[in-house]
């Protein structure tokens, strides 16, 4: 259908005006409402070229790759401003009950009894380049994803995620404040899963200290395996230490494996030419030694616990890894968490609500 409209132009500065939009509630611009929701949806799973074909045969349609990223970047830039005022608000509030009572003022997306949270960051490509000598290489920045999950009956797994490039604190707030959405203060049991280090322990420590902690599994097989080459040049050697210590954690967890370390440790150093492996070995212990509170999988295993992050990971792979990166993509800041913010809402099953508040006007 054509909808023929009188335009009316300024004399001062040249603008044109159509009345009919402002009846029809027409967002500025060249993309209607409709188009852009559907346009945007598509743009969280494909990049621009094969979205354009899409467009071209679904709704007949063209759209260029200009309209198309500033579309993603306004939009996208509206779901990023509204997650960082929820984040101010909580951020303001003093730690404790105002703040409780200010987040559960919000509708609670579920009740579980056992709620686990978990964070971790990852690498995407820049459009900015930092100078070594005569060449410029690409610069890649972190963006950090976090993930609150929970099983409903034996078999269903549900989640929400949040992603940000924040600094640790404003991560972390909004990362609890969609924790307490998700019922972590109505919870049984609230458990926190990570690799143990860096920024994500500070967020376990300042926001979530009275969850129980895991170090996850797999992370922590990850150090074994390195060290493990580290002390044998021989794969089959490698395998066997390695599959031994796995073995450990299994049977008598963390603490386990850690006095097993340090026999191996003295046994390595009283050998002649037994020092070559050393540094490995003490990389290894070095990561578990401070850790391995938090690696009681014997327990964890017995109560049915979840003890890997293989939910986080394939969180940060639909947030970041199969948009963000990719052969030929590299990202502005605002842009990168545009997306993000984007395939979020989707991801979440909030779309439709977020695109009722108009999120195309707002951007204007």
């Amino acid at each position: 259908m054509t909808v023929r409209r009188a335009r009316f132009r300024c004399s001062v500065d040249g603008t044109f005006y159509y009345p009919l939009d402002a009846v029809l509630d027409l967002p500025p611009g060249e993309v209607t409402v409709s188009l852009a929701r559907r346009a945007l949806r598509l743009a969280t799973h494909m990049g621009f070229s094969d979205l354009q074909e899409e467009l071209l045969y679904q709704h007949d349609v063209r759209l260029s790759d200009t309209v198309l990223n500033r579309l993603m970047r306004q939009v996208g830039g509206v779901a990023e401003h509204d997650r960082k005022e929820v984040v101010e608000v909580l951020q303001a509030l003093p730690e404790g009950v105002a703040r409780e009572e200010h987040a559960l003022s919000q509708p609670a997306i579920t009740r579980p009894k056992r709620l686990y949270i978990s964070c971790d960051g990852v690498m995407y490509p820049t459009r900015y380049r930092q100078v070594e000598g005569d060449r410029k290489r690409i610069v890649y920045q972190e963006m950090k994803c976090g993930t609150v999950f929970w099983q409903e009956g034996n078999r269903t797994w549900h989640k929400r995620v949040i992603s940000s490039r924040d600094d640790v604190q404003g991560f972390g707030a909004g990362l609890w404040g969609l924790a307490v959405r998700c019922g972590m203060l109505q919870s049984d049991e609230v458990v926190f899963i990570s690799d143990g280090g860096g920024w994500c322990d500070t967020v376990a420590r300042t926001y979530f200290h009275d969850a129980e902690r895991i170090l996850d599994w797999y992370h922590l097989a990850e150090h074994v395996w390195e060290a493990a080459r580290g002390l044998y040049r021989d794969e089959p050697d490698a395998k066997k230490w390695a599959s031994r210590c796995t073995g450990l954690l299994r049977e008598s967890s963390g603490i386990g494996l850690l006095r097993y370390l340090e026999r191996c440790r003295r046994s390595h150093a009283s050998k002649p030419g037994g020092s070559a492996g050393l540094d490995a070995l003490d990389g290894l212990i070095a990561y578990l030694r401070p850790r391995v509170a938090i690696t009681d999988y014997v327990d964890y295993r017995a109560r049915g616990l979840v003890i890997g992050s293989g939910i986080m990971e394939s969180t940060c792979k639909q947030l970041v890894g199969q948009r963000l990166k990719g052969s030929g993509r590299q990202w502005s800041e605002d842009g990168a968490v545009a997306m993000t913010a984007l395939i979020g809402k989707r991801i979440n099953g909030s779309w439709e609500v977020f695109w009722a508040s108009r999120p195309v006007h707002r951007a204007a």
